[in-house]
């Protein structure tokens, strides 16, 4: 196997784990067809494996899969995570099961970000007012007590100041203004329905406080993605990973979730906490598996270029049989 990605030529990560590869971190494979790749970790690129030994490497990469856990997945491939690698099957997935451990990590990495700005901040302010208090007899007691939650508030003001990245910022349809966004105005949107598209979000103007204009598809998830963090942050309630998690299934998965969510038509401050995060985890999932599954299409194109050009045998045609024999129709996990 090579050491590093054949498109933009950076050192593959990882060891390759259950695959006996030697490298790569995340593994990507088609127990249909037989196909293995590792996948770069620089530009994402798919990285097709030699033929020759591929078949008995599919097997054990797959043996561990089904030992892992969902993460997100289309109709064509499910991104797996098991240890400390992830795997992507192509075909027919596994249902989706949402699990507390994809997102009770990401909270604690928030409350650990939180933590970091917060704690030097009041330990710098507490010794600030303590020698404050001491020169003027004690007057400042009750600044001193309070002196948390006003750094609080103020790392809560800057993360609500993050501006929203888009290609063009919207003209609001009242005002004629140019919306530029912030994280904090993202709680104002509301999820709509749209017959052309899978996601449309009406957005509130900073500036009139009209709801002016409407984003739709890949912008409406980039908003989202964006908003949705502070807005759990700073509204946090009693939300937890396995209750949102819950708050997935019950409806039938991510679609479902956001459908539900449009036709309600409610401001995102307004949903429950649960649900807010519920929301958060289904636009993620759906975004990261719609982009796994545009990579998988276009490793496909060159693997199909790849392996035509190989001679094929009876045993390499009678190996691809068993792994065929051993999913069915469609490897299922």
């Amino acid at each position: 196997m090579f050491r590093t990605c054949a498109f933009c030529n950076a050192s593959f990560d990882g060891d390759g784990g259950p695959s006996g590869l030697g490298v790569g971190r995340r593994i990507a494979f088609d127990e249909w067809k037989g196909r293995l790749w590792v996948v770069c970790p620089r530009c994402s690129r798919w990285n097709l494996t030699p033929f020759d030994d591929r078949l008995e490497r599919i097997e054990a990469v797959a043996r561990a899969a089904s030992l892992g856990r969902v993460a997100a997945s289309t109709a064509q491939v499910s991104l797996i995570r098991w240890q400390r690698y992830d795997f992507v099957r192509v075909g027919k997935p596994p249902r989706v099961e949402l699990a507390t451990w994809r997102y009770g990590e990401r909270l604690r990495n928030r409350q650990r970000e939180r933590m970091k700005v917060v704690v030097p901040l009041t330990i710098a302010a507490i010794g600030l007012g303590v020698a404050a208090n001491v020169a003027a007899g004690g007057g400042f007691g009750l600044v001193v007590w309070n002196v948390h939650r006003a750094v609080d508030w103020f790392y809560l003001r800057l993360l609500g100041s993050r501006k929203v990245s888009m290609i063009e910022a919207p003209i609001c349809a009242h005002c004629g203004s140019v919306m530029e966004l912030r994280a904090r105005h993202v709680q104002h949107a509301r999820v709509v329905p749209d017959a052309h598209a899978d996601m449309a979000v009406l957005l509130s103007c900073p500036r009139c406080r009209q709801e002016g204009a409407q984003l739709t598809g890949t912008e409406a998830v980039h908003v989202l993605r964006q908003g949705l963090p502070y807005l759990n942050v700073i509204r946090r309630g009693g939300k937890r990973a396995e209750d949102a998690a819950r708050e997935v299934d019950q409806v039938g998965g991510p679609e479902w979730l956001v459908r539900d969510v449009a036709v309600r038509q409610t401001t995102l401050r307004a949903l429950r906490p649960e649900r807010r995060l519920a929301l958060e985890m289904a636009v993620d999932e759906q975004a990261e598996a719609e982009e796994l599954e545009r990579q998988w299409r276009e490793a496909e194109e060159i693997a199909d270029i790849a392996d035509g050009t190989l001679s094929t045998s009876a045993e390499i045609e009678e190996k691809l049989r068993r792994l065929k024999d051993n999913g069915g129709d469609q490897p299922s996990g």
